[in-house]
């Protein structure tokens, strides 16, 4: 029996998971975020089974904590920070010097974060691997030939653990606001790439209570109410952690990770892959575009974005790509 069979308070903890983990392989990076996937198994056999015993964990280095830093940088201080470095090989030129090493001090407690998959689907491991993009240009007969299909027969499996959240059998310590209302209410939580402590990078996701909200795609001037409700309370939650109102930045991807409408709330000085052009939607413009120009905006539209050639979504479109097109987008056929 899996672990997905048991209920959440019988599974073990995630070191206990850790300490039987055996690595496969590297599975990517991200040097930017200086982050990394790492791919195995848990137990003692060594084949891996996708649902089985397959294991996806992220391993991320946390930001320096500020606060800290202005508390013990100076030499002098009860814990030097300075004092604490241990230098490798040193270069200069000019006035410039440089040097790497390594911090010996716990003055800044945990330094990287784990989090884990497990058993991880190979939904999971594809979504973290590292693969070549393809650009996919939809339109609105192109969603619903191919894109909208594929959403409608994701099984609810696959958004249990959002329901889990939202009728707070897990997590409900990490909610910071809510509306409970089930037509135009949210919670809004930290997000799990978030340490919850360093605000300048701030990550919240609000998660709406209306079932059947998969994508931006359905969205209609029915749901304005809904969308300016997340936008105007979203800096209630963000002033908790000190990011004022004017350091928000307010999206919903498409194609979205799982599909049950969230909106991402980031301070606006992080940067990172999820606010790129062909995937965020800033949620000030997605407003406007209802209630400005067509109420039924992202029904009409084309909307453009990338895919990774490993995913399911990648998959089910190549079924519909024209065998003598050179390009790897979708054209339309008469």
């Amino acid at each position: 029996m899996s672990l997905l069979d048991h209920a959440a308070d019988t599974m073990p903890s995630i070191k206990t998971l850790l300490d039987q983990f055996r690595l496969k392989e590297v599975i990517n990076e991200d040097i930017s975020s200086k982050t990394v996937w790492l791919l195995g198994t848990v137990g003692n056999t060594t084949d891996l089974v996708p649902g089985v015993n397959a294991a996806v964990i992220t391993l991320e280095r946390l930001a320096f904590d500020t606060q800290t830093i202005s508390n013990h940088a100076l030499p002098g201080s009860d814990a030097s920070l300075l004092g604490s470095l241990a230098l490798g090989s040193e270069e200069q030129n000019d006035v410039y010097s440089w040097a790497a090493g390594y911090i010996n001090s716990r003055m800044f407690g945990p330094d990287i974060r784990v989090s884990l998959i497990y058993p991880a689907t190979q939904k999971h491991i594809a979504k973290h691997q590292r693969q070549h993009r393809r650009w996919i240009t939809e339109t609105p007969r192109l969603y619903s030939l191919v894109t909208k299909p594929f959403i409608d027969a994701q099984p609810a499996s696959r958004v249990q653990w959002v329901y889990n959240i939202l009728s707070k059998k897990v997590e409900a310590d990490r909610i910071v606001y809510e509306d409970p209302d089930p037509e135009n209410g949210f919670i809004i939580l930290p997000d799990l790439k978030w340490d919850a402590s360093n605000a300048a990078s701030m990550y919240l996701v609000a998660i709406v209570h209306r079932q059947g909200l998969k994508s931006l795609r359905d969205l209609t001037d029915s749901h304005l109410p809904l969308l300016k409700n997340i936008r105007n309370k979203a800096n209630v939650a963000a002033e908790k952690y000190g990011v004022p109102h004017n350091k928000l930045r307010l999206y919903i991807h498409y194609q979205p990770s799982y599909y049950h409408l969230h909106v991402h709330i980031t301070n606006v000085d992080l940067e990172g892959r999820g606010i790129a052009a062909d995937r965020a939607h800033l949620l000030d413009t997605v407003i406007s575009n209802i209630e400005d120009i067509a109420p039924d905006y992202y029904q009409k539209v084309t909307l453009a974005y990338a895919l990774g050639s490993d995913t399911e979504l990648w998959q089910h479109w190549t079924a519909h790509l024209d065998p003598r097109s050179t390009t790897e987008s979708s054209p339309e056929t008469n």
